[in-house]
């Protein structure tokens, strides 16, 4: 009878003992994040990510990005885990809403969705804050990493700044005008000097 009950003990240590291990990862808050780069004047990719809890990731690249097109792949729990510690070290609830000082730089915008909730934040890269800034680079030189399969499903996103720019129309000179231009100029320098 003492066999059975270290048999037993055993077992039961045995099980507990690895259910443990496998919750032995943080617990998360956020469940979904959705973050997005525009275009800028220059070579800035412009590109829609989708990573959730479930530790899918998608991926859209449109301009400027090593992978064009729509993509799939999936991440791991230590992933998920450090991404959601970066944001809550950044204090993602308290951030503002728009970071926009600048005009010229890359666009970035991201959903956090957490415990039923939705916080949206967009900016110019040159003013977000320092601290933001080093989660998107970490997070868009970790997607390097990812093992994404292109898919032929046509993703979406609820961001809005990854759409491509669109194409500067030509400008046309009609040289039936130029004769009214330099009527115009003349009639500009004769104000000028009165």
């Amino acid at each position: 009878m003492t066999a059975y009950k270290q048999i037993l003990t055993i077992l039961i240590l045995t099980i507990f003992i690895g259910c443990e291990s496998e919750n032995n990862h943080h617990k998360n808050e956020i469940s979904r994040i959705v973050f997005a780069t525009g275009g800028c004047y220059g070579n800035c990719p412009i590109q829609a990510i989708d990573i959730d809890s479930t530790l899918t990731f998608k991926y859209h690249g449109i301009e400027y990005t090593d992978n064009k097109g729509f993509y799939r792949g999936f991440i791991t729990n230590g992933f998920w885990d450090t991404l959601n510690i970066k944001l809550k070290g950044v204090n993602y609830k308290q951030l503002d809403t728009i970071y926009a000082r600048s005009h010229d730089d890359l666009s970035t915008e991201i959903f956090i969705y957490y415990n039923d909730k939705v916080k949206h934040i967009y900016g110019q890269s040159s003013s977000l804050p320092d601290s933001v800034m080093s989660v998107y680079y970490w997070l868009l030189e970790s997607m390097k990493t990812f093992e994404l399969k292109r898919t032929v499903d046509s993703l979406t996103f609820p961001t809005r700044i990854q759409k491509p720019l669109p194409p500067i129309p030509p400008l046309e000179f009609n040289p039936k005008n130029e004769e009214e231009i330099v009527k115009m100029e003349n009639a500009d320098n004769k104000k000028s000097y009165r």
